[in-house]
């Protein structure tokens, strides 16, 4: 359990901030867009992507209005985020910013490539 003296930013605040990013990347929109949209900087929407700073109730509730999403969309995977949900690690992908480059170039590949590929991933992180 976290406590009230904890420095770290918790994992609601983190997970919130991540599906933002996820959304925002999806639809196309830089953080420049978005930071004019809640008439913050793009230095904030990068703290509240990786959750180093709390997004307020309001802010949320026009970011999802800017992103064209509904707010509880921002929580989706919550009850379930081990990091081993299929979400989760999608979330985690697409928060890379060079995962874009990726996900393009994989469906070009012929299947014997894209499973050379995941195979080389796989043993580069282990």
């Amino acid at each position: 359990m976290r406590t009230l003296d904890s420095d770290a930013p918790d994992p609601i605040d983190i997970h919130v901030g991540r599906q933002l990013r996820v959304h925002r990347l999806a639809l196309g929109v830089s953080q420049q867009a978005l930071a004019d949209a809640l008439a913050v900087s793009f230095q904030q929407i990068q703290k509240y992507e990786s959750g180093a700073n709390r997004i307020s109730a309001s802010k949320l509730y026009k970011a999802s209005r800017a992103l064209g999403i509904a707010p509880s969309a921002l929580f989706e995977g919550l009850e379930v985020d081990d990091g081993s949900n299929v979400l989760g690690q999608f979330a985690d992908f697409i928060a890379v910013p060079s995962s874009n480059r990726l996900a393009a170039a994989f469906p070009q590949l012929t299947p014997v490539q894209q499973r050379l590929l995941t195979d080389l991933a796989e043993t580069l992180v282990s």
